[in-house]
């Protein structure tokens, strides 16, 4: 059974797609860059709301704590990758 208070969990397959898109729809990332130009305009809440409208477009049917997951989730990959690839290329030296 499904609680209604009770948060959903984010999938792979949701994280998959969510970094999927963000790498290679240019559409969405056109929009995103868009948006992201208003942003000085926009209260904080208008502004998430029009990215998770942006994302819902898109196929991605997230709530706002699950984009701030999945947001934090490819920054720490961003991080570890950066890393990997600083230490490799210390190593080639």
């Amino acid at each position: 059974m499904k609680w209604p208070w009770k948060k959903r969990t984010l999938s792979f397959e949701e994280a998959a797609k969510f970094n999927w898109e963000l790498d290679t729809n240019a559409e969405l990332r056109q929009k995103l860059d868009e948006l992201a130009k208003q942003y000085k305009s926009l209260s904080e809440k208008e502004y998430r709301k029009k990215l998770l409208l942006l994302f819902r477009e898109n196929g991605l049917v997230i709530d706002s704590n699950q984009l701030d997951m999945l947001l934090l989730l490819r920054h720490k990959t961003d991080q570890m990758l950066l890393t990997q690839e600083k230490n490799h290329d210390e190593e080639t030296r």
